[in-house]
């Protein structure tokens, strides 16, 4: 349900509207480097299922054999653990999964606050807080390695970005490589580095699109006044230096300093490299009062993390063209998955074809079992390899030619009153 959801947020816009569109434009390395809504949608549903079918794949032996709920969990098997960290990786937009979270900036900025901040990508990290107990130990390595590596990815790529929403999105899958770097190995600083995350990239993306509000364009040259301040608070939380931030940073190892580096240089660009407009304070205030929420801990700060704010010298940096590729890991999207999926896809075909082959030229009682068979097969095969993608891509190019914000608004207000009246129901 998360999955459609978010799909369908990010057909918001049509496809011929500016504000859908994400990415620098032209061509290469045989990639269009501008993708429309209907194409974010179908990379980011098509990627954030493979995480849904290794979850359901997973988890459904051992919920068979110890119990349907995750305490009853006591083990898992190494297969098992694999398939729940592919999911994770998944979910969290970590290596080599990452570039469906940048191209999902096609939906509007207040549902990228909310996707990045809280609800889907904190589904990876949180799904190996949940089950850490049941992981095998050579789990939390993997987890750590390849954290780390979306760690620097992210960081370095955010700092070559134009768009402050992609920018963002880089940084988003950066920090979230430090959060499932530790999930396993040390659960309590992972726990905490989320709450910090969630309060400052929530305000970071309000004020980022405040500055897109007012001045119509996915790339603004200016920020309001209030927007710029709610930023520095935000950068301020994130490299340790409220007291939210600090008591995420008082678990924190000193080398993590490198990644707070980073994001003093990726945030500091968004504050550095624009312009000021005065005033935007009664419009900003749901996002200013969100990034002081981060000042009300009883906790002083630790001064070694000011050492990050050096990072603010990266903001002045030029923008290779390399970083604004994002290493150029949309072409893994774009041209090798169609192409390893259309091979896969022939060589089920063959395979398929010679077990219907085997199963029809069975004799006597057999052969009616054998066609009944083989016409299922051939009935879950059409589903499953051509009605069902061809469905989503279909509906994806034509949700994006309407106003679907309208009936998603709708289905919205009718599913909370649902569930208000299933509580209250529930509650007598």
């Amino acid at each position: 349900g998360l999955d459609i959801a978010s799909w369908a947020l990010i057909l918001t816009y049509r496809d011929g509207e500016k504000y859908g569109r994400v990415g620098p434009g032209g061509r290469a390395w045989g990639v269009a480097w501008e993708w429309a809504p209907s194409a974010s949608a179908l990379r980011a549903i098509l990627t954030v299922e493979i995480g849904t079918a290794s979850l359901a794949a997973g988890l459904a032996p051992a919920a068979a054999a110890q119990g349907p709920h995750i305490s009853s969990l006591s083990a898992l098997s190494d297969l098992s653990a694999a398939l729940v960290l592919t999911a994770a990786f998944v979910k969290a937009a970590q290596l080599p999964f990452t570039d469906w979270l940048m191209t999902a900036m096609s939906a509007p900025t207040p549902v990228s606050a909310l996707l990045h901040s809280s609800t889907m990508v904190k589904a990876g990290p949180i799904l190996l807080l949940k089950l850490g107990h049941a992981m095998p130990t050579w789990a939390a390595g993997t987890a750590f390695a390849f954290g780390i590596a979306t760690a620097l990815y992210g960081g370095v790529v955010a700092l070559g970005q134009r768009e402050p929403k992609v920018l963002l999105a880089a940084s988003t899958a950066s920090y979230l490589g430090l959060i499932t770097a530790f999930a396993l190995a040390k659960p309590e600083e992972a726990l905490w580095l989320t709450y910090s995350h969630g309060v400052a990239k929530a305000t970071l993306f309000m004020a980022a699109g405040h500055a897109i509000h007012v001045e119509h364009t996915t790339t603004p040259t200016r920020f309001p006044a209030a927007a710029k301040a709610a930023m520095a608070l935000a950068l301020l939380t994130l490299v340790g230096l409220t007291p939210l931030g600090a008591v995420a940073k008082s678990h924190a190892e000193p080398w993590l300093l490198l990644f707070s580096f980073l994001t003093a240089g990726y945030v500091g660009k968004l504050m550095l490299k624009t312009g000021t407009t005065p005033g935007g304070w009664a419009v900003a205030a749901p996002y200013t009062a969100l990034a002081a929420a981060s000042l009300a801990y009883p906790v002083l700060p630790n001064p070694f993390w000011a050492l990050a704010l050096a990072g603010l010298a990266l903001a002045k940096m030029p923008e290779p063209t390399v970083l604004l590729r994002r290493l150029g890991l949309p072409v893994l999207y774009d041209a090798v998955a169609p192409a390893v999926f259309k091979a896969v896809r022939r060589a089920a075909a063959v395979v398929d074809g010679f077990v219907d082959k085997r199963l029809l030229s069975l004799e006597g009682l057999w052969r009616g079992l054998a066609s009944l068979v083989a016409v299922v097969d051939l009935i879950f095969d059409m589903l499953l390899h051509d009605f069902v993608p061809a469905l989503v891509q279909s509906a994806s190019a034509q949700l994006s030619k309407r106003s679907f914000d309208y009936y998603l608004y709708v289905a919205g207000v009718g599913a909370g009153i649902i569930l208000a009246l299933a509580v209250l129901l529930w509650i007598r």
